[in-house]
């Protein structure tokens, strides 16, 4: 049997609360449709995203995991911001700062894989949390416009990280979950 795994940092608390206060600010004021929000329980920062994995390599990914040296790293948030498909905002998300301290550990976490030839999305790791996908044009325009006529105040607030986990994506109709197999967690 095979499973749909990433590895990623958890959010903390106080950034994930601080991420559904933005979230809920331009569901509020904008009403849009088209548009799917991500679950706060479902936010984190995308280490390294493995697809479909066999079972029998989840033991080796934990090892990766445990024995990755980590201490708690911070974070600091940089603006909204959008990917886009032909120049269509298709992905909202929260830009981060992207600090020594995240880039060792992912970097060393990536590493880790290519030695124990796991395949993995080998995109440059850009520390990012996905807050919505955007499903239809015009409303991708109407948060765009919204984003980029406001200030992010967030940016001076530094938040801990002090988890990396290893998720299964599992699909339903209430759209993603994504599942802890395996948490390293370190004291705050």
């Amino acid at each position: 049997m095979s499973r749909r795994l990433f590895i990623a940092y958890k959010l903390p608390t106080d950034l994930r609360n601080e991420l559904l206060v933005m979230q809920h600010k331009m569901k509020n004021n904008l009403q849009l449709q088209g548009i799917s929000w991500v679950k706060p329980e479902n936010m984190h920062i995308t280490i390294a995203f493995l697809g479909q994995v066999e079972d029998r390599m989840i033991p080796n990914l934990e090892g990766i995991i445990r024995a990755q040296p980590f201490g708690i790293s911070s974070v600091r948030g940089d603006r909204m911001s959008f990917f886009s498909r032909n120049n269509i905002p298709s992905i909202l998300y929260y830009a981060l700062v992207n600090t020594e301290e995240l880039a060792k550990t992912a970097n060393d976490i990536r590493g880790r894989l290519v030695d124990k030839n796991i395949d993995f999305d080998r995109k440059v790791f850009n520390p990012h949390i996905t807050i919505a996908r955007i499903k239809d044009e015009e409303s991708g325009s109407a948060l765009k416009e919204y984003v980029s006529g406001r200030a992010d105040s967030s940016g001076s607030v530094i938040y801990k990280i002090s988890s990396i986990t290893l998720y299964e994506s599992r699909f339903s109709e209430n759209g993603p979950q994504y599942v802890s197999l395996f948490e390293k967690n370190q004291e705050v």
